[in-house]
């Protein structure tokens, strides 16, 4: 199975691959990463444009590269209730236009700090970068490592928000896919 996945960034990449692979065990997976940042907010604000993002980076890639599979995720911030959330969003496209979505677990961002990013129109990798004290953040384990002290990664988020996605490919005849 040939998947053209809308990134480059590794930690997404080791994800996408490990939720095709679990899903699909017994297939043979080939991934083509396409840079995809030309088609993507740099810092998507809400769930629509993360949905946007993800879709628009998947058909960017399938575009591009062909296979069976287009792959895009797409990582932003969500506000709720006065709270902000990290949450990633995955798209996955076939050739034929279908479209399916899911989500990774969110977690709750510090408010102060999130409010006077946005006023100096940064965007999370810059204050992740600073409160972790590591360099591309967002390539490695990403600041849900740091805040977990390790528990999670970032490639395990987007294993999650890709898994989820695949359910109507997995349930086809539920979702007349």
């Amino acid at each position: 199975m040939i998947l053209a996945v809308g990134t480059t960034n590794p930690a997404k990449l080791e994800g996408v691959e490990r939720a095709f692979a679990k899903s699909y065990p017994n297939v043979r997976l080939r991934l083509k990463p396409v840079d995809s940042s030309s088609v993507s907010k740099a810092q998507p604000r809400g769930l629509e444009e993360m949905v946007e993002g993800a879709t628009a980076r998947a058909r960017f890639a399938l575009s591009r590269e062909g296979g069976d599979f287009g792959v895009g995720v797409e990582a932003g911030i969500f506000k709720i209730s006065g709270f902000y959330f990290d949450h990633q969003q995955a798209a996955i496209v076939d050739t034929t236009g279908k479209v399916s979505l899911g989500h990774s677990a969110g977690y709750m961002l510090p408010r102060d700090a999130m409010d006077e990013m946005f006023r100096q129109g940064k965007e999370l990798e810059e204050w992740a970068e600073v409160v972790s004290g590591t360099p591309k953040v967002g390539d490695k384990g990403g600041i849900i490592n740091y805040l977990t002290d390790g528990r999670v990664t970032r490639a395990e988020l987007t294993e999650q928000c890709v898994i989820t996605a695949l359910v109507p490919w997995l349930h086809r005849e539920l979702y007349d896919f």
